[in-house]
């Protein structure tokens, strides 16, 4: 039996969840921020660039001690964040997407959502709501599903960050259109962890994309730079920033811009 916030039994729930839900509604939302263009971005002095997030709590690493994400999301633009992920599941991370409408109004950076979505109508919600990007997963998705909510995305004018674990899904995001890849160190079936997988992945995909974002399991620059090296554009760090008493400070430090940044 599936451990509770393993990948399937989420995804099992948000399917549930997507039957009994009002459908989205179309109204006028603001223009997208580039996301794109921020995951790209060199910033001087920045080994790479990154997306830092804000989420309650996760089945993998309990309650944050940080209730004010916008206060967090605010910390993490100022010391120098391309973008802010914000979670918007409720059962297993705390969030809504109240979060992403206060977040996004908070900072002047892309804002990401980040949930398990699983179809079109999700991402044109995500649209209505404000965000500037949407998170898309691979390994949870079939190959028509997944294209149907790229296209959505280029419709509505969001950009999709396709997350994948191995280099075969990597390449089926690709194929279904996808252009920004994150390679999820999480083994999200398993939840346990290497960071060595994105390493492993990204050399193949760096002629094929917009951009590469590595996620999951980096603690320290040493980790940030491993990770530019292999080809990421960015990286998507949140646990070991929201477990430090100032968020901002911790990701100043993953910078190399205070000490203990090795």
């Amino acid at each position: 039996m599936d451990a509770p916030g393993t990948l399937d039994v989420i995804m099992a729930r948000k399917r549930r969840e997507l039957g009994t839900r009002p459908p989205p509604t179309h109204g006028a939302h603001p223009p997208a921020r580039d996301f794109a263009q921020a995951l790209v971005r060199r910033v001087l002095g920045h080994p790479v660039n990154v997306i830092a997030e804000v989420k309650r709590k996760s089945p993998s690493g309990g309650a944050f001690p940080h209730a004010d994400v916008v206060a967090v999301a605010r910390s993490y633009e100022a010391a120098g964040a391309c973008a802010i992920s914000v979670l918007t599941d409720g059962p297993d991370f705390g969030g809504s997407l109240e979060d992403l409408v206060a977040v996004r109004a908070a900072v002047s950076i892309p804002v990401l959502r980040k949930d398990f979505l699983v179809a079109a109508s999700e991402v044109e919600e995500s649209a209505a709501w404000g965000a500037d990007a949407v998170l898309l997963i691979a390994d949870a998705l079939g190959d028509s599903e997944l294209r149907e909510m790229i296209s959505a995305a280029k419709q509505v004018g969001v950009a999709a960050l396709v997350e994948a674990h191995t280099e075969a899904h990597a390449e089926r995001a690709l194929a279904a259109g996808a252009s920004i890849i994150g390679l999820n160190n999480r083994n999200l079936a398993t939840l346990k962890t290497d960071t060595g997988t994105a390493l492993r992945v990204m050399p193949a995909l760096r002629s094929r994309s917009t951009a590469l974002v590595a996620e999951s399991g980096l603690k320290n620059l040493a980790d940030l730079t491993a990770a530019r090296d292999a080809g990421a554009n960015a990286v998507l760090v949140g646990e070991s920033l929201l477990r430090d008493a100032d968020p901002g400070r911790a990701l100043r430090r993953l910078l190399g811009l205070e000490g203990g940044g090795t």
